[in-house]
Formats: C-alpha cells, sequence, structure tokens
C-alpha cells in the first residue's frame, strides 16, 4: 500500500513572481508524492462544449508540465454542483460533487470513479461528532468566559476530520485530518491527482 500526505497552502511571494499563470495554491508533500503549482489554466483546445475551467495543476512554476484540470460541465450550479477532473490531454478522470453552502451538518463531499464507483466523505466523522456533542458544555462554558473577558478568541470550532471512503467499514481512500491539515491518500484506491483535485475544492469551500 502506498500512501501519500500532504497539505494544501497558500504559495510563497517568491512564487507568485516566479509562477507563469495566476498562482492561486501549492500543494507540498509531506511524505511521498510532488510539489504541485494550482492556478489559473485550461485544457488545450479549450474545456468542451461550454465547459468552464475552474483551474490547473502544474509539476511546475512555469506551467510547462500539467498534471490535469478541474473545470465546471455544462449546466454545471455554483452551489451543490459537479465539477470534472481532466487528465493532461483532457481525458476524464472522475467527477467531484460538491456538497451546498448550506449544507452545515455533515456536508456530503463525493468522488465519482469510472465504473459508476463513489467515494462519499462527511464532513467530521461519526466519533469526531460524538465527542464534540459530549465536550461542547465544557466549549460552551468557554466561549462565554472569552466573550466575557473580550479577547475575541473562541474555543469553538466543528468536527472537520474527514474519510472518504466507498461504504461504511470500507477502508478510506483519502483523508482529512482537521487538526494538521493534512490529506492522506491511498494511491492503490485513488489516483493521486483526483485526490489533489478533492483537496483545493474541499478546502477552498472554507474547511478550517
Amino acid at each position: 500500500m502506498s500512501v501519500v500526505s500532504f497539505q494544501v497552502r497558500p504559495p510563497s511571494e517568491q512564487e507568485r513572481r516566479q509562477a507563469g499563470f495566476k498562482l492561486q495554491k501549492v500543494i507540498r508533500p509531506r511524505r511521498g508524492g510532488e510539489t504541485v503549482y494550482v492556478g489559473h489554466g485550461a485544457p488545450a483546445g479549450g474545456s468542451g462544449a461550454g465547459a468552464k475551467p475552474r483551474f490547473a495543476m502544474y509539476r511546475d512554476l512555469a506551467g510547462r508540465e500539467t498534471l490535469g484540470f478541474v473545470v465546471r460541465p455544462v449546466g454545471g450550479q455554483s452551489s451543490g454542483g459537479r465539477l470534472s477532473v481532466l487528465g493532461p490531454a483532457g481525458e476524464e478522470l472522475g467527477e467531484l460533487g460538491t456538497p451546498a453552502k448550506s449544507a452545515r451538518w455533515r456536508p456530503r463531499w463525493e468522488i465519482r470513479l469510472p465504473g459508476d464507483r463513489v467515494l462519499a466523505g462527511h464532513g467530521g466523522t461519526l466519533t469526531s461528532w460524538v465527542v464534540f456533542l459530549l465536550l461542547s458544555p465544557l466549549w460552551l462554558v468557554l466561549n462565554l468566559f472569552w466573550a466575557v473577558g473580550g479577547t475575541g478568541d473562541s474555543a469553538w470550532s466543528l468536527p472537520v476530520r474527514t474519510a472518504w471512503r466507498q461504504g461504511v467499514g470500507s477502508p478510506a481512500a483519502l483523508k482529512y485530518h482537521g487538526m494538521s491539515e493534512r490529506y492522506k491518500v491511498r494511491t492503490d484506491r485513488l489516483d493521486v491527482r483526483l485526490a489533489y483535485a478533492q483537496a483545493v475544492v474541499h478546502r477552498s469551500q472554507g474547511t478550517a
């Protein structure tokens, strides 16, 4: 089993200056994998049938070595819609299903793979939500203390650990650990390019 661990981070000022495109994010490896640069770009010849480019993934800052693209298909909605993940030549690798922005209670993220396989990840695992509910009285007291003290700080945060798996009890192909803001992907179960694309979209929708 091969595991790649990475984080999605803002680029440094030096990386922004060196990039040959509008650089938005950098996927930084923590174990295995490679540094990937995320920013403006569209498949050669257009994104096809009116699809709207969202971002491209590159192996270099010059933007010459493309890893893949993410586009919104025709008819895709700005909230709760689907995104297509394409390879360098425009071949479809899979789809990402994004939750509506109004979904606060365990929003559902989907990765649709060829062969109609679906990996679903809900915001916060069941275990993390149980711990959250058990400790919520303590956190409420702490937040009242900080509010009265006027520090502006807060201890309140919803569970954000997420695990993408095919079904209940099956091994997770992709995990997000909220405390370390780290993703771990099992490359024998999920194409790392799909994992990178999902992580960028996941972080862009305000995951803490």
